[in-house]
């Protein structure tokens, strides 16, 4: 019983103490470059864009499936609205997560019509949109005018509070709202939850939409602080959106998980990366360093019980 409660606990909690101990050892290890308002800024900055992305994610592993397709959504999105961001200037914004809403609702479609895992869906779509956004640009970045107002969104702290605003909305619709209520009793038991008459299907639909358009803003978003829509942008994404959730305390077997958790998780993950560059780590280090966090996320928070039912 003591070590349940132990295992629950983390799991609940794992993302917050994993954000403790990231800043304490960094904090000791180099207090005069880490500990500053300046680099918290830095922190705060790169983490917004991951949150966003993530959050749309926590809706498809809480109800027990995966999205493999974000990166790449990003990519294209990004590209689309910086080709209308000399025309447009900052409403071009508004392209992002339409483009991204349409792409999800196309893998949506395909997971419920065709019944196709979402991990076999997603992973196609990560490969189509890829491909479509390199057709798209012509394998060349898709530079945004300089005197074109799009950029704004990629300045300080423009993207804090995108990212804010998503987290307090997206915490509502899953806290507080039908389609929340029924997206936890998909990934807790689908079977039962059809029984129960609960439109299954229509609200899988709209979960991968969802991930879609917030794929597609986070691309947007990124794309105005990178200055240019490049056919690269979100290489690897998913899996530091997926991390991001799962440190959140999210499980992949699905049922329960807060856009809260993902926040603290996306700031666990920013946070890391930030120490090992002032640290003077490579790159590749930092990508085995989150591989090897979201390994052992996974061994806390997963549920055993229901591992035959991931998607």
């Amino acid at each position: 019983m003591a070590s349940f409660r132990l295992g629950e606990f983390l799991s609940r909690y794992v993302a917050y103490l994993a954000l403790v101990a990231v800043v304490a050892v960094f904090g000791m290890l180099s207090p005069d470059r880490f500990l500053t308002f300046g680099n918290l800024g830095v922190i705060l900055q790169n983490s917004a864009v991951l949150a966003i992305v993530a959050t749309g994610v926590t809706f498809i592993i809480i109800g027990g499936s995966i999205d493999l397709s974000v990166g790449s959504v990003m990519a294209l999105a990004g590209a689309v609205a910086a080709s209308f961001a000399g025309d447009w200037g900052a409403f071009a914004i508004v392209l992002a997560p339409l483009v991204g809403l349409a792409l999800g609702a196309i893998n949506g479609a395909i997971f419920v019509l065709a019944r196709i895992p979402s991990f076999v869906v997603s992973l196609g779509m990560l490969s189509i949109a890829r491909g479509a956004t390199i057709i798209f640009t012509g394998g060349s970045p898709v530079s945004i005018p300089l005197t074109s107002s799009f950029e704004i969104f990629g300045i300080p702290p423009m993207p804090f509070w995108i990212a804010a605003g998503v987290a307090v909305v997206m915490g509502a619709l899953l806290a507080f709202t039908t389609f929340g209520r029924y997206t936890f009793a998909i990934g807790g038991d689908e079977e039962k939850t059809r029984i129960l008459g609960v439109p299954v299907d229509k609200v899988k639909f709209a979960m991968f939409a969802l991930s879609g358009a917030l794929a597609g803003l986070g691309g947007g978003i990124l794309t105005s602080q990178l200055g240019s829509g490049s056919p690269t942008v979100g290489t690897g994404f998913e899996l530091l959106a997926i991390s991001a959730v799962v440190i959140g305390g999210t499980p992949l077997t699905g049922g329960s998980g807060s856009i809260l958790g993902t926040v603290v998780g996306s700031l666990v993950i920013m946070t890391l990366a930030n120490g090992l560059v002032i640290m003077g780590v490579s790159s590749n280090v930092q990508t085995v360093l989150t591989g090897l966090v979201l390994i052992v996320a996974v061994m806390i928070s997963i549920r055993r019980g229901k591992l035959r039912i991931i998607k």
